[in-house]
């Protein structure tokens, strides 16, 4: 093994166990403050997360997309690019999250909600600053450090989180710790980042205007993306309980945690496909491919799973208050999948370049979704949010698979999708005969008869299915 390999094999290891860290931490913490804050409270932190998640949105723009794209092209003169959108980003996250608990005043939350707003913005704004640097440790392939910038972050809002009763930490208090932690992931990630490049804050309105020019497509679009993905919870504020809401919002938390697997792969991915496109060479399609069938292996069981064990898992996480919570994680099964590979098309449409193109898609999905929200949430509340939920991400994952085939001719080869789909059904079928046990004992029994069935059909066993993970030249890969 040379020495650059066995670097990138101990990256591999210290990113993947770091990557589960965080998110082990991250259910704790929810654990922990669904408790504290009982399906009431947890209902005023999803709203006015979801509120400030909307101009956080607004404040990225496609940024941090683009920065990768930018610093990984052929003679980027990355000092200068970091430096002036990293300015960029500064400047407009001032300006648009200032605005956040201004516009909240006007909407019918409750007084604590629109204090909790308007601290939160500080998080939001230590948090969006952080996410322009990833860039620099994509293009290098040493996301690792991220990963550990990320683990503190978790780390201290777990450590809070549990003491939280002991504190008597409200609303206010708990957006307070976001600040601490995602404060902590800043200056972490500015401290690795300054060990790569010496790049200066820059105001260069020439170079800002040629990078929103390459960013606004992909800010436009994520902002239709986000308007109904965050918007049903902005909708439910109108119509339902901050119970119900918390319900509605404690299985979306799932939703976000499991699927921040794909976000991080993809933008492991995103340099490659980059460069491969710009080169016009064939492995594009093949990278397309390992991130294909790795998706598959992983998110279609997801779907089933979640279906068969969503009521007890909830209950365990977040206690009895929660159970329907369970029921909310069934539908949001059939998110996650879509999720996964939207996020696989998502990305391919930015190294193709067909951001332009996809607004159109991401507005009218919007508009329809938006309309399902407000015709169908008043009388129907979260299970209308839900679907049209899934209803969203299935049309834009459809609508970025197809610009993708009609630009670049890939379309995915189904083998090993076809054999994920026939095991998680063993699966499930599996688990509706097994007597009542422990949901822990549940999935683990799922896992065993999913990996089984796999390998029964031809699929990869384990040390191929690790190799599928880590594609070839990734910061993951194996040597």
């Amino acid at each position: 093994m040379t020495q650059l390999n066995k670097k990138i094999a101990q990256n591999t290891v210290m990113q993947m166990i770091g990557k589960v860290l965080a998110t082990v931490f991250g259910l704790l913490a929810v654990a922990f403050l669904t408790r504290h804050l009982g399906a009431g409270g947890y209902g005023q932190l999803t709203i006015a997360i979801s509120f400030l998640t909307l101009f956080a949105v607004v404040v990225d723009f496609g940024l941090t997309i683009t920065t990768v794209q930018m610093i990984s092209e052929k003679d980027a003169d990355e000092e200068t690019i970091v430096g002036n959108l990293l300015s960029l980003r500064i400047i407009s996250a001032v300006l648009f999250l200032a605005l956040a608990p201004v516009i909240a005043i006007f909407f019918p939350y409750d007084q604590i909600v629109k204090i909790g707003i308007a601290v939160g913005t500080f998080s939001y704004l230590f948090g969006t600053t952080s996410q322009m640097l990833v860039g620099v440790f994509q293009k290098r392939l040493i996301m690792s450090r991220v990963v550990i910038a990320e683990l503190l972050n978790r780390s201290l809002v777990l450590f809070g989180a549990i003491f939280a009763p002991a504190l008597s930490l409200n609303l206010v208090g708990v957006m307070g710790l976001f600040i601490v932690g995602n404060a902590l992931q800043l200056f972490t990630i500015i401290f690795f980042t300054r060990k790569r490049i010496q790049y200066k804050l820059n105001i260069d309105f020439k170079a800002w205007t040629l990078i929103l020019k390459r960013s606004w497509p992909i800010g436009v679009s994520l902002v239709f993306n986000l308007i109904y993905l965050r918007g049903d919870i902005l909708f439910l504020s109108l119509w339902a309980s901050n119970e119900q809401i918390g319900i509605y919002g404690f299985a979306y938390k799932i939703v976000d945690v499991m699927t921040a697997f794909p976000v991080m792969y993809m933008g492991l991915m995103l340099p490659l496909l980059v460069t491969t496109w710009s080169a016009k060479d064939a492995k594009f399609n093949k990278y397309m491919q390992d991130a294909f069938d790795f998706f598959a292996v992983v998110a279609i069981p997801l779907t089933l799973g979640s279906i068969a064990v969503g009521v007890p898992l909830m209950v365990l996480v977040g206690g009895e208050d929660f159970a329907e919570s369970g029921k909310v994680l069934a539908i949001f099964g059939l998110v996650m999948t879509t999720i996964f590979f939207g996020t696989l098309y998502a990305h391919a449409v930015v190294a193709v370049q067909k951001q332009k193109v996809m607004t159109w898609g991401y507005l009218a999905v919007a508009i329809v979704t938006i309309l399902g929200y407000i015709i169908f949430i008043p009388k129907y509340g979260i299970w209308a949010a839900a679907w049209f939920t899934v209803l969203a991400e299935a049309a834009i994952t459809f609508a970025t698979a197809y610009v993708v085939y009609k630009t670049s001719g890939y379309a995915p080869k189904m083998i090993l999708a076809s054999k994920a789909i026939f095991s998680s059904i063993v699966m499930y079928l599996a688990l509706l005969m097994i007597p009542s046990v422990h949901v822990l004992i549940q999935i683990i029994i799922a896992m065993v008869v999913y990996y089984i069935t796999l390998a029964i059909l031809g699929g990869p066993r384990f040390s191929s299915a690790v190799k599928l993970f880590l594609p070839e030249k990734s910061p993951i890969s194996l040597p």
